[in-house]
């Protein structure tokens, strides 16, 4: 704040706070340790905060992410505060499907779309980044979402092994040379968020190949020619009825404190062959 730039000084107290994590200023909330879901007590501390006066400056910053982890409950909670913010404080709900988002706390925001964009100097930096991996930097910025940071960490982990497994699984369903029984058993293991997850974005692209789209807009591309045996196996409407179960699914993971993995994996999957018995 001790400069009048475009962006932060990096010197002055505020910036050295923040640096250091304890800016008395910045409070934000995030699901604890292994938690999928904001807690009701998270949100009391916030609404209590809120109400004090800036300690250092002028405007005290609260920050929600991800906004779409509060359940019904927590989202009630902070609705007053939504309705009637304290005039020195700013609220930040951020998250990457607002759709998520109880209507009411929707509503009682202003909402700012940010697009994921990559320049030349996003891609020359992954690219330095890469070593001993198949992926191109282009085919990595697809698949996070145009994230530099999550298109990294997808290489470090087994997401993109995840996201193969379940390409070929489905392959398989489509020509019906599996256990569906079997495959649901397999994928318990790669966990229900990034199942769900992936399937949302293969599904997009089957719609995408199915409306005859250039490939280049597909996310999955270096894995279009699978995709495209899938898509023989489907007609549209059963894949938008799937898309719309999965993300129904995903919704219901993300609410339910206690649910049974398996069974939901097996939801999906009878859904989808469901589907493909009625073409």
């Amino acid at each position: 704040n001790q400069i009048k730039t475009n962006s932060a000084c990096g010197i002055c107290k505020s910036c050295l706070l923040y640096i250091a994590g304890n800016h008395p200023d910045l409070y934000s909330i995030e699901p604890e340790d292994s938690s999928r879901q904001l807690k009701i007590a998270q949100i009391r501390g916030l609404i209590e905060y809120v109400t004090l006066k800036s300690f250092i400056g002028n405007r005290k910053i609260v920050i929600i992410e991800p906004a779409d982890a509060m359940n019904r409950a927590t989202a009630n909670a902070l609705l007053k505060t939504l309705e009637e913010p304290p005039s020195q404080s700013m609220l930040f709900l951020l998250s990457n499907i607002p759709s998520k988002l109880p209507i009411t706390i929707r509503s009682r925001c202003q909402q700012i779309y940010f697009k994921p964009a990559h320049t030349n100097a996003d891609i020359d930096w992954l690219q330095s980044k890469l070593v001993d991996t198949k992926y191109s930097a282009e085919t990595l910025f697809r698949l996070s979402g145009g994230g530099p940071l999550r298109a990294l960490s997808l290489i470090e982990g087994e997401q993109l092994e995840f996201r193969i497994i379940l390409v070929k699984d489905l392959k398989l369903m489509s020509i019906k040379s599996c256990d569906t029984v079997q495959i649901a058993a397999n994928w318990q293991a790669l966990g229900i968020d990034n199942i769900l997850n992936w399937l949302m974005k293969i599904i997009l692209d089957l719609i995408r190949l199915k409306l005859q789209r250039e490939r280049s807009h597909l996310i999955n591309v270096d894995l279009k020619e699978d995709l495209q045996d899938i898509v023989n196996s489907l007609d549209l409407n059963s894949m938008v009825r799937n898309y719309n179960f999965v993300l129904l699914k995903h919704q219901q993971s993300l609410s339910l404190m206690n649910y049974n993995t398996l069974s939901i994996i097996e939801e999906v999957l009878f859904y989808w062959n469901n589907s493909e018995m009625e073409n």
